[in-house]
C-alpha cells in the first residue's frame, strides 16, 4: 500500500493524469488505477517504468517507500 500511496502522491505533485502516466509507462490507465488503489502490485518492470516515467529514479523511489514504513 505504500507504494500505491507513493506513486499517487508523485503523479498528483507532477500534475499529471492517470491516462498520461500510464501512457508514458506503457500500461494501460486502468491498471495504473488499480494500482495505485492498492489492488494490485505491480512487477519491478512497472515499476522501473512508472519511476522513469515520474523522472525519479528506482533507488530514490525505494528510498521514500523504506522512510514511510519505518
Amino acid at each position: 500500500m505504500i507504494l500505491a500511496g507513493l506513486l499517487k502522491q508523485l503523479r498528483e505533485d507532477r500534475g499529471i493524469t492517470q491516462e498520461q502516466l500510464a501512457f508514458d509507462a506503457g500500461i494501460t490507465a486502468s491498471a495504473l488505477s488499480r494500482i495505485e488503489r492498492g489492488l494490485n502490485s505491480p512487477g519491478w518492470i512497472t515499476v522501473k517504468r512508472l519511476a522513469q516515467a515520474l523522472d525519479v529514479t528506482l533507488v530514490r523511489l525505494a528510498g521514500e517507500v523504506e522512510d514511510a514504513a519505518s
